[in-house]
């Protein structure tokens, strides 16, 4: 999948794989939406997700909604990632 890294200002071939071990590495990960989106209850929406890891096996994810950074945040371990993380449903990856 194509990803636009916004430090090196390069678009980039990563795997999905990958996705994980560059955010394990120190990157964040933007995920740009086409649409708003919300969690079940109806909390908290959100077009943005940026994805960072606090160690090798802990993830935080953070929300921004029309280019407004939210103050909400939540925590995954690696096996959320396969229920929370999709970047294939996003329209723009980025690398930060």
């Amino acid at each position: 999948m194509k990803v636009f890294d916004t430090v090196n200002k390069e678009e980039v071939e990563i795997e999905l794989s990958d996705l994980m071990q560059i955010m394990i590495d120190g990157r964040q990960v933007d995920l740009y939406f086409d649409h708003v989106k919300s969690d079940v209850d109806g909390y908290i929406s959100w077009d943005v997700e940026h994805w960072s890891s606090i160690d090798p096996r802990r993830f935080i994810r953070c929300y921004s909604l029309n280019g407004k950074l939210l103050g909400e945040s939540t925590g995954h371990n690696t096996y959320d990632l396969q229920n929370e993380f999709h970047p294939e449903q996003a329209v723009k990856i980025e690398l930060s």
